[in-house]
């Protein structure tokens, strides 16, 4: 009797090893593949990233030149450029990489979002959750090159549609001197010139703003800090290319 339950034991036992092994083993395996997959999948999204940066910098010089280009053009070209082993890492692919979020308006700013989803090698196939990626890539519009980039021609500063041009890049006309007033005195208030202020038209700064913000040399006022009207583009160009533009009171003398 005492026998036949030693044998009943031991078989038991040896079943419940077997069951185990059938569960733990696989949970074991997709563990263990997934952390092999981790360091792939970051150079995947450090290589994504890398082309983000470079599409910046591309879209810098276009947008100088006039070019309008669209979200889905960048989105395109950059998804045409991503290196197709990157490709198994998104979740859902290359058509699952979202770009709204981008900026191309600001007549200053470059701004690309791009967010997606990571999933370690094989991830999808065995159900694995991706893990969000999301990358923002701010570049100024190119303005020029800097002074002494050549060496046989000297260079100056100027803004868009302006009749001088700056000698120093630190010239304080060249530099906007922001303020931020009251709606209730704006009527009162006098520019540089004498001129009274008026709403922006971009930002459509109204009198029932908490806040307004003017500038000495502007005659708008604005109820965003953030107003593209209160940026100031300033452009390096060779002297030979001032054309009819004189030198500043200031800094030219």
């Amino acid at each position: 009797m005492r026998e036949n339950i030693r044998t009943i034991f031991r078989k038991y036992r040896r079943g419940s090893l077997t069951v185990e092994a059938a569960v733990v083993l696989p949970i074991f395996m997709v563990s263990l593949f997934t952390l092999v997959s981790v360091l792939p999948m970051n150079l995947a999204g450090m290589r994504i990233q890398a082309s983000l940066l470079t599409a910046a910098e591309e879209l810098a010089v276009s947008c100088a030149d006039g070019h309008n280009i669209s979200i889905s053009t960048v989105r395109d070209e950059l998804i045409g450029n991503a290196a197709r082993e990157d490709e198994k890492y998104i979740e859902g692919g290359m058509e699952a990489v979202d770009m709204s979020g981008s900026c191309l308006d600001d007549p200053e700013y470059i701004e690309l979002c791009l967010e997606c989803n990571l999933v370690p090698l094989m991830g999808e196939r065995f159900g694995l959750l991706g893990v969000p990626y999301k990358r923002r890539c701010v570049s100024h519009i190119w303005c020029g090159y800097e002074n002494g980039f050549f060496q046989d021609e000297d260079y100056v500063y100027i803004t868009k549609d302006s009749e001088v041009y700056h000698l120093d890049r630190d010239c304080s006309h060249l530099k906007l001197t922001v303020r931020e007033v009251s709606p209730d005195g704006i009527s009162t208030l006098r520019n540089n010139s004498g001129g009274k202020y008026r709403p922006c038209e971009i930002c459509h700064g109204s009198l029932s703003d908490g806040k307004l913000y003017i500038t000495p040399e502007g005659d708008r006022y604005h109820g965003s800090i953030t107003c593209s009207g209160l940026k100031r583009t300033v452009r390096a160009i060779p002297v030979s290319e001032t054309g009819d533009r004189r030198p500043c009171s200031r800094c030219g003398r």
